[in-house]
């Protein structure tokens, strides 16, 4: 499986060049967190739903889960960039799609959905949650930490930690982002375009264009077996970077290494 993806903004701060960021880390299950790499577009996609031939000749696809035993069939990821924002999509294999039984405005994992984490400046202070559904439905949210964090044995915010210092709150869609969905049950196939403007992506630096450099990043998929409100279902968890089955919203530790680069 290739394991390059990126996404990011200007970032100085991390951009030490090797093996050497990220040496000696460790996600859930022990593994080194991943590096991947995204290049710059030369063609920029059109955000439809529809991967048309040729918009991401430039990504290189990964696929995940990459942790041995993880269920389900394997989810594809590509991601390309240009100063003004980041371009991301999905290829998810679903043949029972479960979705459309959260309020609109409200949190879409307990139902199926992808998921990115994108700390931006890789200090783990504050990183971006976002989530979509195979409808298309998204939410927004923005993870504050006012101290360094603490952790548990499974690279897990404590639960000390999370009640005194991390804050979240929801935020609306950025504006100049688009995020469209196509949902195609006879070919049990559903794909995700989006786009995340620089203003966003790069807010912790005043909204500034994008530029080479590392960022911390992990991406999910959260595949449930029945609806929200049914009983006795079960979730089926898909991670980029290892983190504890539920929890990557906890983890901003063991977010991968994503390098945005020029050729």
């Amino acid at each position: 499986m290739m394991r390059s993806f990126i996404c990011g903004g200007a970032l100085l701060l991390l951009a030490i060049k090797g093996p050497l960021y990220g040496e000696g880390e460790v996600t859930y299950d022990g593994s080194p967190p991943p590096h991947g790499v995204a290049f710059h577009a030369t063609v920029e996609p059109v955000v439809d739903g529809v991967l048309s031939n040729g918009e991401w000749k430039d990504a290189q696809p990964f696929y995940f889960p990459l942790s041995p035993g993880a269920q389900g069939e394997a989810t594809e990821a590509r991601f390309l960039w240009t100063e003004k924002g980041i371009y991301v999509a999905f290829v998810v294999k679903e043949s029972t799609p479960v979705f459309g039984h959260s309020p609109k405005g409200e949190a879409l994992y307990q139902e199926d959905c992808v998921e990115l984490f994108l700390d931006v400046m890789g200090d783990h202070r504050q990183f971006w949650e976002i989530q979509v559904d195979p409808a298309g439905q998204t939410y927004f949210r923005n993870h504050v930490l006012t101290a360094p964090p603490r952790l548990t044995a499974e690279q897990r915010i404590t639960e000390e930690f999370r009640v005194s210092e991390l804050w979240r709150y929801d935020v609306d869609p950025p504006e100049g982002s688009k995020i469209v969905c196509n949902l195609d049950r006879q070919a049990g196939l559903w794909t995700v375009e989006m786009f995340l403007p620089s203003s966003f992506v790069n807010r912790r630096r005043g909204g500034a264009d994008l530029e080479p450099g590392i960022v911390r990043m992990n991406l999910a998929r959260n595949d449930w077996s029945l609806a929200k409100e049914e009983p006795n279902r079960e979730p089926r968890y898909q991670y980029w970077a290892s983190v504890l089955p539920g929890h990557a919203h906890l983890s901003p530790l063991a977010m991968g290494y994503l390098e945005l680069k020029k050729p």
